[in-house]
C-alpha cells in the first residue's frame, strides 16, 4: 500500500538553495533583518532567521535569489534550535 505524503504533492519542486538575504516586515518599521535560505521554488522558500514573525506577516526582501518576487507572506514558524527559527514562506509578488 502507498502512503500519500504532502510534502511530496507540493505545486512546485522544491531546491536546495542557501543564501543569505535582508529583509524587512511590511507592517512595521525600517529595521532591517537578515535569514539564510535553505530552499527555494517557484511559489515560495524556507528560510532561518533570529527573529521570530507572526504567521500572515508580510516581508519585503531585496537580494540575489534566483526568483522574481519580492514579496512573501508567513506560512508557519518553528523554533529550530537556540534564537534560531525556521520559517516557511510563500511568495505573493
Amino acid at each position: 500500500m502507498a502512503l500519500s505524503s504532502t510534502r511530496s504533492e507540493r505545486r512546485h519542486p522544491r531546491k536546495i538553495y542557501v543564501s543569505a538575504f535582508a529583509y524587512r516586515f511590511t507592517s512595521s518599521s525600517c529595521d532591517i533583518h537578515f535569514g539564510v535560505t535553505s530552499n527555494i521554488s517557484d511559489s515560495g522558500m524556507c528560510m532561518y532567521s533570529d527573529v521570530r514573525p507572526g504567521e500572515g506577516e508580510d516581508i519585503e526582501f531585496r537580494s540575489s535569489l534566483p526568483v522574481s518576487p519580492t514579496k512573501a507572506t508567513v506560512k508557519w514558524v518553528k523554533k529550530d534550535v537556540d534564537n534560531i527559527c525556521k520559517i516557511g514562506l510563500m511568495f505573493i509578488e
